[in-house]
């Protein structure tokens, strides 16, 4: 297959202030082809930064249907083993030196190192019409390789250019380039409309690795290059709406807002309506390669019950609700190493209905999975068996859905022991990727209870009794803490 991309598209790297046409962009695919194809490349795994020759070598590989794995830089150590031993890449690209005897230096281009990985094992095996990998965050403490096609990932870039209709796109990347979401309506979509897309790297947007900062980078950045589109998600979004409320001018030249990834408040949305951010709902996930639905219409057009709406899908999905449950009418190729789960239908796990429209509002999620206000999913089960199994702590709720960060409500063993919590947590955290840390807790008084309605029979909390019950020390859990991430304190009030 072949991308053909319009003569007016071009891609602008903010770190070295290079602007590459459309020419240049076809050049360097063809010099990333050749470099890869020279080198027998089977499995190409990709962590590094947000950069140029990121999107460069990205788009080399769809266009040249080369299997590419992008993988977060936010992964832990134990995710980023799991993921090397399922995929098993024989080429491994960063813009870090790798030091294990494994890699072998091939040469570099621009930022990135390419090496050559000595494989002792075959990996797991890929489905046939795979070209990209894409590992979710980890729902379950161990990242799943969500296999996709290069025509599913450009029948969403299309359909995104259909929906949105923006003349000549001028799109700033926020998210990592490793986000599908960016990935594909952030990079593929403008670039196929004729657009700029303008890419920096993580110091220069205020992030470190998932998290940000540096809000007031990022929002120099925005004013600096004046885009017309952005991509956020909920925390972002809630970064620009306190600092347009705190007399930051957003650039005129913002047309579209998309905010996804997590449950977005009405709240939210109407604030930012009121002070003129234009900003867009939209719903997708990684197993439809991204954006299932987008809302049409911004939130400064809509009422109080349009803005519970996450939009039509878009032109080539077809939705239905089976028991409650959105299910997307879509040929999926399934999992890294699971042949079993390709299917024609993907059962999403999300509660929805359609409206008379056609228009799809989310209602929650079947399973417990939280999602935090950054887009990552968390399974609770996860930290909070780290968190009990050493004795310390009896009982173990984490909360953090559409939040920031993680918290958790705690019961001790022995109540005396609670000077020992702060060292302990901090062993836990070194366990779990960032977004899953546990960034403050609640000490309770009392145990949960099959008697007070907390606790199942067989000992698991019920989660909406429990966030129902301390509604008020969850609240104070989230009340004064830093969008940075950086003034996040342990607490430790009795409960």
């Amino acid at each position: 297959m072949r991308i053909e991309l319009p003569v007016t598209a071009m891609l602008r790297d903010l770190a070295t202030g290079i602007s590459y046409s459309r020419a240049w962009i076809e050049k360097q695919m063809r010099l990333w082809q050749e470099l890869l194809s020279g080198y027998g490349a089977r499995r190409i795994a990709l962590a590094a930064n947000s950069s140029a020759q990121w999107a460069l070598l990205d788009l080399a590989c769809l266009d040249a249907d080369l299997i590419l794995v992008p993988l977060p830089t936010y992964l832990s150590d134990s995710q980023l083993a799991h993921v090397m031993s399922q995929l098993q890449p024989d080429i491994y690209i960063s813009d870090t030196e790798q030091q294990a005897a494994e890699f072998t230096l091939l040469e570099q281009v621009g930022d990135l190192l390419l090496y050559r990985r000595e494989l002792s094992v075959a990996g797991a095996v890929i489905a046939p019409a795979c070209q990209k990998i894409t590992f979710t965050s980890g729902s379950t403490g161990q990242p799943k390789g969500v296999c996709l096609s290069a025509q599913s990932q450009l029948d969403v870039a299309y359909s995104l250019i259909e929906r949105i209709e923006q003349n000549v796109p001028k799109h700033l990347c926020l998210l990592p380039l490793s986000t599908l979401l960016e990935n594909i309506a952030g990079i593929y979509a403008p670039l196929l409309a004729g657009g700029e897309v303008l890419i920096a790297p993580d110091e220069v947007r205020g992030f470190n690795g998932s998290q940000l900062v540096n809000p007031q980078a990022l929002l120099q950045l925005i004013s600096k290059v004046a885009p017309k589109s952005l991509i956020l998600v909920p925390e972002l979004l809630q970064l620009l709406v306190m600092a347009r409320s705190q007399g930051w001018q957003a650039p005129q030249s913002l047309e579209f807002i998309a905010v996804g990834g997590a449950h977005v408040s009405v709240a939210l949305l109407q604030q930012a309506s009121r002070l003129g951010l234009p900003v867009f709902q939209g719903y997708g996930l990684s197993e439809c390669a991204s954006v299932v639905a987008l809302s049409g219409f911004n939130a400064q057009q809509s009422s109080a019950t349009e803005l519970e709406l996450v939009g039509l899908p878009l032109a080539h999905r077809e939705i239905e609700i089976v028991a409650g449950e959105i299910v997307v009418k879509q040929p999926f190729l399934g999992y890294l190493g699971d042949a079993d789960s390709a299917c024609d239908k993907v059962f999403t796990g999300d509660l929805g209905e359609l409206d008379t429209q056609g228009r799809l509002r989310i209602l929650g999620r079947r399973k417990n999975l939280l999602i935090s206000s950054l887009g990552r999913n968390i399974s609770p089960e996860w930290p909070e068996a780290l968190l009990t199994q050493s004795g310390l702590i009896r009982q173990a709720v984490l909360v953090g859905d559409a939040k920031p960060y993680c918290a958790a409500l705690l019961y001790l063993a022995d109540p005396k022991s609670a000077a020992l919590l702060p060292a302990y947590l901090q062993q836990v955290n070194q366990q779990l990727p960032d977004y899953a840390q546990i960034k403050a807790y609640q000490l309770l008084n009392q145990p949960l209870s099959v008697a007070d309605g907390t606790l199942t029979a067989n000992g698991r909390p019920r989660r909406t009794e429990v966030v129902k019950k301390y509604q008020s020390l969850i609240a104070d859990l989230f009340s004064s803490k830093d969008i940075a991430g950086e003034s996040y304190e342990f607490l430790s009030n009795a409960g």
